[in-house]
């Protein structure tokens, strides 16, 4: 079935012929019992991306935020309150409801995340900042898992009008600035309407079918993929175009394992065959501390059932199939990786000024 989707998903962009577009997708879609939300990071293939986990604190939410090794500005995440949020790159335009006396920072976006359980929350808590030096050429999505969603482009908040809702790079409000019509938008869009599951798998087909680029290398590609389970607190994980193999993650098991980080390209070693490139430098990360183990140092344990695989002091699992379904999949070894403990300096993310314009999807 979902090689057939990503066929018509192909004809449908095939129909479009319209100029290749800018990067980046967030979509959701919810049901009476599940609610989901994805994305496609796509960009340059030259900084190695990670994923890092935060636990709650007094007063704040725990949560696992996505992006680039170089400066850890958060491109997206998910918190233990099943609240899910990405950012897309747009055209500039003009931001006129400024009225935040915060300054926004490298550490905004995660402070929104551990201060609001909903959609409503995050919009009213993001306007504490000083919000035109970011949004003036971005907008932001949202979802929560109660099945509340909406894009925040600053000055309008766009609601969706059915029981899902997309982003890609063109301000929906005003399509006229750039980005519009999108094949991406059209080809989700499409699926949404004439048959939408609310799976992972469908969601994993989804994604595969929007994806930019044909090879991993230097110029966009589609470096990652994230789809929330929003009420099961799971994050699924695919890398470098390979939409056959993902990491799972329990966000409560990976918060327990107190504040951490992976490298992605870790998260994902070649295969035998050579399938998998990784396509990123897999070196030590200079902002975290590889000799400190932030989780238990067990033996790998493989489930009885063969499709997957446990990681010792790693909550993730690593699996090969159709996500969501446990039928089929092939175990692809132990996954020998411990948490990285960061040595991030917070103090110095909040006073450096943040420079968007290459980071944000």
């Amino acid at each position: 079935m979902r090689s057939l989707l990503v066929l018509s998903a192909v004809l449908v962009i095939a129909l479009l012929r319209v100029p290749p577009a800018r990067p980046c997708s967030v979509f959701s879609a919810h049901d009476s019992q599940s609610v989901l939300a994805g994305n496609n990071e796509d960009y340059y293939g030259t900084d190695p991306t990670i994923i890092w986990f935060v636990p709650a604190e007094a007063g704040k939410y725990g949560y696992v935020a996505w992006g680039y090794q170089h400066n850890h500005f958060s491109q997206g995440g998910m918190n233990d309150q099943g609240l899910f949020w990405d950012g897309l790159a747009t055209a500039q335009h003009e931001i006129t409801n400024d009225n935040g006396t915060k300054p926004f920072t490298l550490t905004t976006f995660e402070e929104v995340m551990q201060s609001s359980a909903t959609v409503d929350e995050a919009i009213a808590n993001l306007r504490e900042y000083r919000l035109t030096q970011v949004m003036s050429s971005a907008q932001l999505m949202f979802a929560d898992k109660n099945g509340d969603s909406a894009i925040f482009e600053g000055d309008t908040i766009i609601y969706p009008t059915a029981d899902y809702q997309i982003a890609t790079n063109f301000l929906q409000s005003q399509p006229e600035l750039g980005g519009y019509p999108c094949w991406r938008y059209a080809v989700l869009q499409s699926m949404m309407e004439q048959g939408l599951e609310v799976t992972v798998e469908y969601f994993t087909a989804m994604a595969d079918a929007a994806h930019q680029g044909v090879e991993v290398g230097p110029d966009i590609y589609t470096r990652y993929t994230t789809i929330g389970d929003l009420v099961e607190g799971k994050i699924y994980l695919y890398f470098d175009l390979d939409y056959d193999r993902y990491v799972l993650f329990d966000l409560d098991d990976e918060l327990a394992l107190g504040e951490h980080e992976y490298l992605m390209s870790d998260l994902f070693p070649p295969e035998p065959d050579g399938g998998t490139d990784g396509g990123e430098d897999g070196g030590t990360d200079a902002g975290t501390d590889a000799g400190e183990d932030a989780g238990a140092d067990e033996p790998a344990t493989t489930d009885d059932g063969g499709g997957t695989e446990e990681g010792g002091g790693c909550g993730c699992q690593v699996s090969r199939g159709p996500a969501g379904s446990q039928a089929g999949m092939l175990i692809l070894g132990v996954l020998s990786l411990v948490p990285r403990r960061t040595r991030r300096r917070k103090e110095k993310r909040e006073d450096t000024a943040v420079d968007t314009s290459e980071d944000t999807g």
